[in-house]
């Protein structure tokens, strides 16, 4: 089934529930506030048409048949960003899945609750401060998606092969000086960012990763700088080069490594025809290498040493 017509599927089975459709034109800031306001809910927040529709368990029944992740409902897979609205106003369930944003309007206790009695529901703790019950509970519930940050971490425990599911991981550490090799053995991983202060190197291990789409390396990051901070020169950086393995990431679309010591980019670059965006910026190199021009599909190329805003400063726009 083409995915148009599964989306319209979707909506001629929700059909007998429908309550109410919502439109909100372009540039039209008044109406969208004006919806918010009555609804005071997340789910209205750019223009676009809104199903607002009958919350039961036949409707809920059709809801599990068609998606079991929250992060299925996007376009044009299904309709965009499934919310559920409290009869008197306010979200009880919210999702904008594009900024992975999800809510639900539960206490501390209610959340701990709902996660215990529901595999899979992996929601946010003042708990998951503490790394283990972080990783306790994003292995349980076997989670797509993970954000790790303000745990003073120098290194990832292996057992982060254990999040088998996981599609999604972005690191935020500023110690995190090595990656661990149990963390390319998620093979379903798609899409992995990291800021650090400092990072030893790209094991050649990531080539295990068949399904990456998006790589995002970035030093020089602070999570909790203090007065005075300084990252170190980019010389002193211990990421120093792009291994050759990388150029087996068949399904890689966007590369983004910046601020590093790295001086020359491995040719196996070549070998990544679905890369649309390589951003290597704030490195070492002298030059874009040649080979670059032959990837006709790229669409955005960086190799620079100077940072976007520097480039910026030194094209300003014509009045």
């Amino acid at each position: 089934m083409a995915l148009r017509d599964r989306y319209t599927g979707v909506l001629e089975a929700l059909e007998p529930y429908l309550l109410k459709t919502i439109i909100i034109q372009n540039n039209n800031m008044d109406e969208l506030m004006r919806i918010r306001k009555i609804y005071n809910s997340h789910a209205f927040y750019s223009a676009g048409t809104y199903y607002l529709f009958r919350c039961c368990e036949e409707s809920g029944k059709l809801l599990k048949q068609m998606a079991s992740r929250l992060s299925d409902w996007i376009y044009p897979k299904l309709p965009e960003d499934l919310c559920f609205l409290k009869k008197g106003g306010g979200d009880y369930l919210y999702s904008v899945v594009h900024e992975h944003m999800y809510g639900m309007d539960v206490t501390e206790e209610e959340a701990g609750e709902l996660m215990e009695r529901v595999k899979g529901l992996f929601l946010e703790l003042k708990a998951h401060r503490d790394l283990d019950r972080l990783l306790d509970d994003a292995i349980k519930h076997q989670t797509d998606w993970l954000y790790i940050s303000g745990h003073r971490l120098t290194e990832l425990p292996e057992r982060i092969r254990e999040l088998t599911e996981l599609r999604e991981l972005e690191i935020f550490e500023q110690d995190l000086y090595r990656l661990p090799e149990g963390l390319f053995e998620l093979s379903k991983l798609e899409c992995l960012k990291i800021l650090s202060a400092d990072l030893e190197g790209i094991p050649a291990s990531i080539a295990r990763l068949k399904n990456l789409k998006v790589l995002s390396i970035q030093c020089a990051s602070s999570d909790r700088p203090a007065p005075g901070y300084q990252a170190k020169p980019r010389e002193e950086i211990s990421l120093n080069r792009i291994p050759p393995e990388i150029g087996e990431l068949e399904q890689l679309e966007q590369l983004t490594i910046q601020y590093t010591s790295i001086r020359e980019l491995p040719p196996e670059l070549e070998q990544l025809k679905n890369l649309q965006f390589l951003d290597i910026g704030m490195c070492l190199i002298e030059r874009k290498p040649e080979f670059l021009g032959g990837m006709k599909q790229l669409k955005y190329v960086n190799v620079s040493r100077k940072s976007l805003f520097e480039m910026a400063l030194d094209n300003p726009p014509e009045a």
